[in-house]
């Protein structure tokens, strides 16, 4: 997407906006169409309260902490930044997803100025806050912004100029904006230059350290494996081809990577990732590579992100995907086939799962992130009487909160820059007839969560810029990894909303609670090695399954035995010395914090959390994030060691 900048040719212009006069040319349709939407978001135009939005001790400390994977990997880099456009009299920002400066820095003679006008750590500059703006017009957008002078919706802004670009962790979301400001006097294309760089390089050193984590022996298994397949193979991050097989860099001619994976394949990265995810995708071509069938595997690192994802093309495509319509659902009589129940809770919660699937009544799914809650889903809607419609899966929570309306609604034409013509449906209308799935739902921010609502009373909605009033027709299944009612209770998550969306609430146990971990290993090994038999487990490998405590679950072992597959070369037993790396070294670490209480923890779980509090220097949230466990595990495993 390219960069957006809006500059007033006119100062008559702001005045005819804000007496609500037409539009006066083409000339200020880019402004016109962002000071409307501020307007709409409620922003301030003039008199701004001085604390309006601002956060301070444990909020700011909380949004932070959020950041801190991002912020760990590239302070360097951002006060480098900050130190050389400070000697420009510019102040550098880093704010989250929602427009909160979480970091800030130089200023020179302007710092004194960039207090008063809260540019400052914990003042949001979301569009909702203070209108157009670099920050959160980079934010809602995606891509570096410049905002000049009077082009700032609010008036006290004026005299100002910002540059803004968004940041993108090594997934593709945009988690944070880096803006640098200034006096309008101080305007000049080489700022914006310097922090569209610092910004890209934040996620080039973020990229490179999670690819560096993950470990040598596994890359370079991956890399052995890409060129040890007769067929193109390749390996994609972030939307760019980076390593080739020979059979691929046939098929790429002259163009070597890095390669653009839309120009050469014809898929966004957003799409392989999604497709990835959901356990790999058919296509009926791969652009350059030809036609084909496809089949992605994503490689993770150890806090869980996804670094790449290996494209292999198998032979002739049987069917076509479309994202992001999932393929098609087994038989009603079959429907929970794919979900591996020999666990009492697990089991319990796919027999109702079989009787309420059919009937029309909401359904939440709670599952801890890697449980199966999508796949669990898919079983759901197979089994309904919507099977033949299409299921259609978003993840709330991976969607900035001012592109998640035009994602599940759409919006109308010239809703935005960049949008279509006429306009685009949302993914309520790709589920029509179907079922809409919403993974992490209690990352809904509040005026999406009042939308929504609406559309499960009566089914209405309207597009993005647009007054038109439509009717929807999917089931709604939602599913979160967080505490629902714990969030009503604090006001984070509508009440009304809650209620009715839990008609059945349906609760999957984390793996290391089920008692058929041996026996869903095995399910495992027989999907990714068929029609091939798969390969025994060693009495020290079974011990290791049930004693290690899967702060990844389904997803986590899944990876450890698909990487066993590979390094064990057809062995026809799965040995400890097959697992990847990091998994084994738990098991002969020393328990130096003392950790161990009983049959309450055991060896392997105590010294997770060891490497992960010294990895994150004892700060429980990134650790908690980092093993995918919530902080009170941490915190009753400290207080088991006192």
């Amino acid at each position: 997407m390219s960069a957006l900048v809006l500059e007033l040719s006119q100062q008559s212009w702001w005045e005819r906006f804000q007496r609500g006069l037409e539009r006066p040319d083409d000339g200020a349709a880019l402004l016109w169409e962002r000071w409307t939407r501020s307007r709409e978001l409620g922003a301030p135009n003039d008199e701004i309260p001085a604390e309006l939005g601002l956060e301070r001790g444990v909020a700011l400390r909380a949004r932070q902490e959020r950041l801190d994977p991002l912020l760990s990997e590239v302070r360097d880099t951002f006060d480098e930044g900050a130190a050389a456009l400070a000697a420009y009299d510019f102040t550098l920002l880093l704010a989250d997803a929602e427009g909160v400066v979480v970091r800030a820095g130089g200023g020179g003679a302007f710092a004194p100025v960039a207090q008063s006008v809260r540019l400052i750590e914990g003042a949001s500059w979301g569009e909702a806050a203070r209108g157009t703006n670099a920050i959160g017009t980079a934010l809602a957008e995606g891509r570096p912004t410049a905002v000049v002078g009077a082009a700032h919706y609010a008036r006290p802004f004026h005299e100002l100029v910002c540059y803004a670009a968004p940041v993108r962790d090594p997934e593709g979301r945009v988690v944070a904006a880096l803006d640098a400001t200034s006096m309008v006097s101080q305007a000049h294309p080489a700022v914006w230059a310097l922090v569209s760089a610092t910004a890209q390089a934040m996620e080039a050193t973020w990229r490179a350290r999670a690819w560096a984590r993950a470990s040598a022996q596994v890359v370079g298994l991956v890399e052995r494996t890409l060129d040890r397949v007769a067929e193109p193979a390749l390996l994609v991050q972030r939307g760019q081809i980076v390593r080739c097989n020979a059979a691929a860099r046939v098929a790429l001619g002259s163009r070597r990577a890095p390669v653009d994976a839309v120009e050469a394949l014809g898929l966004t990265w957003d799409t392989l990732r999604r497709a990835a995810l959901s356990g790999g995708v058919v296509l009926p071509k791969l652009g350059a590579l030809g036609p084909g069938q496809a089949r992605l595997e994503p490689l993770f690192g150890p806090d869980g992100a996804l670094l790449s994802i290996a494209v292999f093309r198998e032979g002739p495509a049987p069917r076509l995907f479309s994202p992001p319509q999932a393929p098609k659902p087994p038989e009603t009589s079959d429907a929970f086939r794919a979900v591996f129940a020999e666990d009492p809770a697990t089991r319990a919660a796919v027999d109702l799962g079989r009787r309420v699937a059919p009937s029309v009544l909401p359904i939440v799914l709670l599952a801890e992130t890697g449980s199966g809650k999508e796949r669990f889903a898919e079983a759901l809607h197979a089994a309904s009487k919507r099977r033949d419609g299409p299921f259609v899966a978003v993840n709330c929570g991976s969607f900035a909160p001012e592109l998640l309306a035009a994602e599940l609604f759409g919006y109308g034409p010239g809703a935005f820059t960049g949008a279509d013509r006429q306009g685009r449906d949302g993914l309520l209308h790709a589920a029509a007839g179907g079922t809409l799935f919403l993974d992490e739902i209690g990352e809904m921010p509040p005026a999406m969560q009042v939308a929504l609502l609406r559309v499960l009373e009566d089914g209405r909605f309207q597009r993005v810029g647009e007054r038109t009033t439509r009717q929807a027709d999917v089931r709604v299944i939602c599913a979160t990894c967080r505490d629902l009612p714990a969030l009503v209770a604090t006001g984070a998550f509508r009440q009304d909303l809650w209620y009715r969306l839990k008609g059945v609430v349906l609760r999957l146990p984390p793996l290391r609670a089920r008692e058929d971990r041996l026996g869903l290993a095995r399910f495992l090994l027989a999907q990714a090695t068929r029609p091939n038999p798969p390969p025994a487990l060693s009495p020290a490998l079974e011990a290791l399954i049930l004693r290690h405590p899967w702060p990844g679950n389904v997803r986590e072992l899944k990876s450890a035995l698909e990487v066993a597959l590979v390094l064990a070369e057809g062995a026809p037993i799965l040995e400890l010395e097959h697992l990847p790396p990091d998994l084994t070294q738990a098991l002969h670490a020393p328990d130096e914090l003392g950790l161990l209480s009983g049959d309450a923890l055991d060896v392997v779980q105590a010294n997770a959390i060891r490497r992960a509090l010294e990895a994150c220097a004892g700060n429980v949230s990134a650790a908690a994030r980092r093993l995918g466990v919530a902080r009170s595990t941490i915190y009753r495993a400290l207080q088991r060691r006192e």
